[in-house]
């Protein structure tokens, strides 16, 4: 590593996102600064230089684009892992001005300890391809699903880490419109109104998940699947519910809502089940 202990300055404007992060490697033995937009982040590099600078790009007022070219001029010897949310539009900026990691939102704590470790250790004129890692991702599938999907989700911030994965057909491989809700009464005006082909409901939200579920399949508006899905630790009183849930036809799909892998795992689940009913582009 850099420093028998590394100082790492955490650039997001998601708030939660950033303290989790710092309170999460502070006990790991780092030293955590943070900043919630780019001019702070600037701010704190001018108090003095730090081993490695965590970077969300998409950021109101100063994103980015313009600390990662602020950190090339003005302090060129830190190291930069830069956090995407699966969005191309600064992609060959990025790529011209050069990082030493990246990420795409949502990743797990576990994959961001490994990067965080590997570019410590890396010597600090190593640069990644950012283009041909977030090319490599994903393959396009030889027939391309389209449907809409309806995701009942814990909040807004969950939801829109799926949104821009599942409404870019470079990255899912599919077509879709999407739409959330973040309780029963939502999910059923949206059934209503929006007439998904799919409901996809996390875990996390399922609140009482037999009654949420059985609103939705006794539905007028019923959708022609329904995905149960979330992290695998689920209750001995979830599993019961979702036990019967699956007798009645609805996938249960077990896996780990930020990481990529995890999203990956679902979007498989997705395209499969647009297939199987025949919800492809004409």
């Amino acid at each position: 590593m850099a420093s028998p202990r590394p100082k790492v300055l955490v650039v997001d404007d998601e708030v939660e996102v950033t303290y989790a992060l710092q309170h999460y490697f502070q006990r790991k033995g780092y030293e955590m600064v943070t900043a919630f937009g780019g001019a702070q982040a600037m701010a704190q590099l001018e108090q003095g230089p730090v081993d490695l600078v965590l970077l969300d790009v998409m950021m109101p007022e100063v994103n980015g684009v313009e600390v990662l070219k602020y950190l090339r001029a003005e302090r060129p010897q830190t190291r930069v892992i830069v956090i995407t949310a699966f969005d191309d539009e600064y992609q060959q900026i990025i790529e011209r001005i050069g990082v030493h990691g990246f990420l795409n939102k949502p990743f797990g704590i576990e994959q961001l300890t490994q990067t965080i470790e590997q570019v410590l250790q890396r010597p600090i004129g190593q640069t990644v391809s950012l283009l041909h890692e977030a090319s490599a991702e994903t393959g396009q599938p030889s027939v391309m699903p389209k449907a809409k999907l309806l995701m009942i989700e814990s909040s807004e911030y969950v939801f829109n880490l799926k949104r821009v994965f599942f409404t870019s057909a470079e990255r899912c491989g599919g077509h879709y419109e999407v739409e959330a809700a973040y309780s029963m009464i939502e999910a059923l005006e949206r059934l209503h109104t929006f007439r998904p082909d799919l409901v996809l409901v996390d875990l996390l939200a399922a609140g009482s998940l037999g009654d949420l579920a059985a609103q939705i399949l006794s539905s007028a508006d019923r959708p022609k699947e329904l995905i149960i899905h979330g992290s695998g630790t689920v209750s001995h009183r979830q599993q019961e519910r979702v036990e019967a849930l699956t007798r009645r036809g609805v996938q249960l799909v077990l896996n780990e809502t930020f990481t990529q892998q995890g999203v990956r795992r679902l979007n498989t689940a997705v395209h499969d089940t647009c297939l199987r009913h025949g919800l492809t582009v004409s």
